[in-house]
């Protein structure tokens, strides 16, 4: 199920007890941004979420 921070989008995904996380970019709000997905594994869903909305933070302040 899809969540929202800010003005992003995203979905946190369990794959056999590891968790990922994709983020969807509003082309409406943002120029030139693609769908990002993690590049890493995360042991919990928190642990996930909390790398995916840090992961946000970065992009909002464009480093990410």
């Amino acid at each position: 199920m899809k969540e929202k921070y800010s003005l992003y989008e995203y979905e946190l995904f369990d794959k056999d007890g590891k968790w990922d996380y994709k983020i969807y970019c509003d082309r409406d709000y943002l120029n030139e941004c693609r769908d990002i997905e993690s590049d890493e594994w995360f042991e919990s869903e928190e642990e996930c979420r909390f790398a995916c909305i840090g992961h946000i933070g970065l992009l909002e302040n464009g480093e990410g």
